[in-house]
């Protein structure tokens, strides 16, 4: 199935920095209308005024009761939403704030099930929409120090599915993109969140782990194009995390 996004409004959260940012550029070049979202007026108000008229902001927190709704009313009629808007944690479970955990987890996985659950209901009665969450190779595996962010991206995952299952009928898709690690500014602002200087990820991580922005929203786009339920942006991951589910003791030898 092919779907022609000319046209099109799709709403992206966290669209100040990194996969957001691309991906509202990915999607203006495909014709598709913009309206971006994040708490960083200046950011968006760059963006926009770089993909002119296709685009529009609304600037606030997704996590704010209410603004949700108010993000929906401001975009208008939409075909698609990419919930995007998200943070990272680098703590040890022993060590963990739980303020902070319950901060991640309002944004990574709340936020975002009630802007996707309020998006519905307009999709159900167009009978057509896309939701696309943004999960993570790493909600089907952790790593040391990244529980919660993982247990945050494995809520999402099993939620999407779910939705996804009660939406087949009204023509509405539901996906999930699972990026490895991103060159973008969130490992740095991770460890800063969690009292540390700077991220050590992508320095020490090997190349094949880290990608651009740009391939991420790519991959968004061509799975707007051609919906399926998953969008992976390195299939070498994906058969990774494939073995390390059948092989938990494999996946504590490597990591």
């Amino acid at each position: 199935m092919s779907v022609s996004l000319e046209g099109k409004t799709i709403l992206i959260t966290g669209a100040s920095s990194g996969i957001g940012e691309s991906t509202a550029r990915a999607c203006v070049t495909a014709g598709m209308r913009c309206v971006i979202n994040a708490r960083r007026e200046d950011k968006l108000k760059t963006l926009s005024k770089e993909l002119g008229s296709a685009c529009s902001i609304v600037v606030g927190d997704v996590t704010n009761e209410g603004f949700n709704q108010h993000l929906l009313d401001e975009a208008g009629s939409l075909y698609a939403v990419f919930a995007n808007a998200g943070h990272g944690l680098n703590q040890s479970m022993i060590d963990c704030n739980m303020d902070q955990c319950k901060e991640l987890f309002e944004l990574n996985v709340f936020s975002a099930i009630e802007l996707a659950s309020l998006a519905a209901k307009q999709m159900v009665e167009q009978k057509q929409g896309h939701i696309i969450f943004c999960a993570s190779c790493l909600s089907k595996f952790t790593t040391p120090q990244h529980g919660v962010y993982a247990a945050s991206k494995s809520a999402i995952e099993a939620m999407a599915k779910s939705m996804r299952m009660e939406l087949k009928k009204d023509n509405v898709f539901v996906s999930t993109v699972h990026p490895i690690g991103t060159h973008t500014e969130f490992f740095d602002v991770s460890a800063i969140r969690s009292g540390k200087e700077k991220s050590t990820f992508s320095s020490q991580s090997p190349a094949w782990l880290m990608q651009p922005p740009e391939k991420v929203a790519g991959a968004v786009v061509g799975c707007l194009r051609r919906p399926k339920p998953e969008v992976w942006t390195s299939l070498l991951m994906r058969l990774i995390s494939t073995v390390f589910s059948a092989f938990p003791r494999l996946l504590n030898a490597i990591i």
